[in-house]
């Protein structure tokens, strides 16, 4: 007989290598096509699911308020490709809006589903989770060294270039996160002392920082560093305040450029980053540029500030146009290196609120599941890495890798657990 849990624990095992295959064809061969395809296993787990409970004729709710909020700023996002549609521009067409929408939707629900057939072992998600980000990595490693695939998005000649994800960097927070769940795994080697299992567990943690090394992520490396000595010292869900540095993080990032610069001249950091200069450091290889176009439009400017100016919304508020020209790149190929700083751009003060509520219940979920030394606690540096990412990178964007995961965090989190201490 079929083990319906299985059965979907199997299913999105494969929901992140088949999402980085979607991401490859949409980048190489068809947007829409591609983006059907990283959706593909979230549909089915969410037919699967209805056709499960249309069947037993049984329907609790089981969700908390957060599944609310997410829902909104869903509506919001949807909303923001919408209202970039009407206004014309040569970046986006109906069929890309309906295609975006879904795999801003889908994974959300696929994984509330995935949160009830596990609501009585829910640190089995975890496990799972490390298996189909290490698997979306495995996929990844193959098709570079293997197949001699790149990044279509984007790629530098020289460095490691992930193909089957949505980004050459997006590749460095993923293997960041896994290497910051690998930490807590090791730990608990230790404590159970299994050494067989602590070395492969070291062996796969150094050949991470390896592969960070070379992708040369300056960013991500740094805040990987950062959140991995918070753990190291076991102190992340005791620090107050860890919310509001990785809210504010870039105006701290951009009045202590110079303080950073003379850090990362360090002899150890000029290994690590193999990229330090005065100039390239002190404007993070020029993304300030375009955090402070953001933040001035913010300030003085505020054109459609309550609900936003739509998808790409910077194109529309011509706020990357000098910055385009000095970076010698279509307007249209540009974004705001930031994906706090868009969503506040494409969806307004309404969309970055529900953003900010939506990552502190995440976080604080996760942290008190760490301060209670559950399984579900290894997620909580993954948390907070993506929480401070987000404000200096892409990575969770929209339908980026880090948006999906994000996704499932906020998932766990909007489920009443039946085993649930908190």
């Amino acid at each position: 007989m079929l083990d319906k849990r299985e059965f979907i624990n199997f299913l999105y095992a494969a929901s992140f290598p088949v999402y980085g295959i979607g991401s490859y064809v949409s980048a190489n061969i068809n947007g829409p096509i591609g983006q059907v395809i990283s959706i593909s296993v979230h549909v089915f787990i969410m037919l699967f699911y209805i056709i499960d409970l249309l069947y037993k004729k049984q329907f609790d709710i089981k969700v908390n308020g957060l599944f609310l909020w997410m829902v909104a700023f869903q509506i919001s996002s949807i909303g923001a490709f919408f209202i970039a549609l009407a206004k014309n521009p040569p970046f986006i067409n109906e069929v890309v809006s309906y295609t975006r929408s879904g795999i801003i939707l889908f994974p959300f629900y696929a994984f509330i589903a995935v949160c009830l057939y596990n609501e009585k072992s829910s640190e089995k998600l975890v496990r799972l989770t490390f298996n189909s980000l290490s698997m979306m990595l495995l996929l990844n490693l193959i098709g570079f060294y293997v197949f001699g695939l790149k990044n279509g998005i984007h790629n530098i000649e020289g460095r490691l270039s992930l193909p089957f994800i949505d980004g050459m960097y997006s590749g460095a927070c993923m293997i960041a996160i896994l290497n910051l769940m690998l930490f807590y795994y090791m730990r608990q080697a230790i404590t159970t002392a299994d050494g067989f299992r602590f070395t492969y567990l070291l062996l796969y943690f150094i050949i991470n920082l390896l592969l960070l090394y070379l992708i040369n992520s300056r960013l991500a490396n740094l805040i990987f560093l950062m959140v991995f000595m918070l753990s190291l010292l076991n102190i992340s869900h005791k620090l107050k305040g860890l919310f509001l540095v990785g809210v504010f993080f870039v105006p701290l990032l951009l009045n202590l450029g110079y303080v950073l610069y003379q850090i990362l001249s360090l002899p150890f950091f000029k290994v690590v980053m193999q990229r330090v200069d005065l100039k390239d450091v002190t404007t993070f290889n020029g993304r300030s540029y375009a955090w402070t176009k953001a933040i001035d439009w913010l300030l003085n400017d505020q054109t459609n500030i309550i609900f936003g100016n739509g998808h790409n919304g910077h194109y529309f508020l011509h706020l990357m146009t000098n910055i385009a020209k000095l970076w010698g790149v279509k307007e249209t190929d540009t974004h705001l290196h930031s994906t706090s700083l868009s969503i506040l751009v494409d969806q307004g003060i309404v969309g970055a609120l529900l953003l900010v509520i939506i990552s502190y219940r995440t976080f604080v979920f996760f942290k008190k599941k760490l301060a209670l030394g559950k399984e579900e606690g290894i997620l909580f540096p993954a948390m907070v890495f993506i929480l401070i990412v987000m404000q200096v990178d892409m990575f969770v964007y929209r339908e980026c890798t880090g948006a999906v995961i994000l996704s499932f965090l906020a998932a766990m989190a909007s489920i009443k657990w039946r085993n649930s201490t908190t």
